[in-house]
């Protein structure tokens, strides 16, 4: 497997099944894995028909859902378009399609919570199902961005990282490195890594402290990033290395609507 790698959502195969034993499907789906094969993580493109479940048991690490149209009923709650499910790891879970719905799905391919990461192991009690609401938990918006995390690997109860960002014009990050294998999809626009473009719907897999910089086309882009466990971020713009969380990267904590 490559360090940096593109996975195009044109050459993957749809299929009317659930490519990850960690759910149970009840419904009608149309699904793709654009995600790496044998990766430490794995990210699914799903559209639900209306009154689709997903059911989880208990063998299962910490997962989320991120709905990009539509809405999803989780347990008397609604998370609408633009926000999160989080399924953290072992709960029994289940979420249902209110109507026509699309939705990101990621996990890690090791259903066992990390243990050894930078902030530790998560506490086993007090596990649920966050609903994240589309303003995240932290954010910042301004003229040029719209960024938000749905969880930034410091909860008591996971370690899961999974933000949005969403930005109006042109971009280009500094060059860096992250200490955790990350995946990166597209929801609009594209990025280009080197010679690499990563389109709608496509997926770029970067693995653990490989050294990257990431440009947007000339109208911006809007992507999600998703990694395992906390993550050390390497960058000229920090000095030495950042500890990664909503709160380290200078971002304004907004009322929690689970």
């Amino acid at each position: 497997m490559n360090a940096v790698d593109v996975i195009h959502a044109n050459e993957v195969e749809a299929m009317a099944s659930y490519p990850t034993p960690t759910v149970e499907v009840i419904g009608e789906v149309a699904t793709r894995q654009v995600s790496p094969d044998g990766a430490s993580l794995w990210l699914v493109a799903a559209d639900l028909t209306a009154g689709t479940e997903l059911r989880w048991g208990t063998e299962h690490g910490d997962e989320a859902v991120y709905v990009r149209s539509g809405s999803l009923a989780v347990d008397g709650r609604v998370c609408p378009a633009d926000g999160a499910v989080v399924v953290e790891a072992g709960v029994v879970a289940s979420a249902i399609a209110e109507g026509e719905t699309s939705i990101v799905h990621v996990g890690p391919a090791d259903s066992s919570p990390p243990t050894a990461g930078l902030r530790g192991p998560a506490e086993s009690e007090g596990r649920g199902v966050r609903v994240i609401g589309s303003d995240g938990i932290w954010a910042t918006v301004d003229d040029t961005q719209r960024t938000r995390f749905f969880s930034d690997a410091s909860a008591p109860t996971n370690r899961l990282w999974l933000l949005a960002t969403d930005r109006a014009q042109y971009f280009e990050s500094s060059a860096h490195s992250h200490s955790q294998d990350e995946l990166i999809h597209v929801l609009r626009g594209e990025i280009r890594v080197g010679r690499r473009i990563v389109g709608v719907g496509d997926t770029l897999w970067v693995a653990a402290d490989r050294r990257y910089k990431l440009f947007s086309g000339d109208d911006g882009v809007h992507f999600i990033n998703y990694r395992r466990d906390a993550s050390v971020m390497i960058s000229p713009n920090y000095d030495g290395p950042l500890l990664e969380a909503g709160e380290a990267t200078n971002m304004t904590w907004v009322n929690d609507t689970r």
